[in-house]
């Protein structure tokens, strides 16, 4: 099973999202990892969840390649 952080960065390289998301997902999983979480738990996964919900809702464009 591929990890949280991979899919999160397969979608910032495919998707142009917003700056301010960015920051907040990164913040967020600072947090949780410096807490002890773990690339494989289901906070992160709430925020690929998050972008990929940015993306179905389009909310975002797809880079130009």
């Amino acid at each position: 099973m591929k990890d949280g952080t991979k899919r999160l960065r397969e979608l910032m390289e495919e998707y142009d999202f917003p700056l301010e998301a960015i920051q907040d997902v990164l913040y967020r999983l600072g947090w949780h990892f410096i807490s002890g979480g773990r690339v494989g738990d289901d906070y992160v996964w709430k925020q690929v969840r998050f972008f990929e919900n940015l993306v179905k809702f389009n909310k975002v464009a797809r880079k130009e390649k």
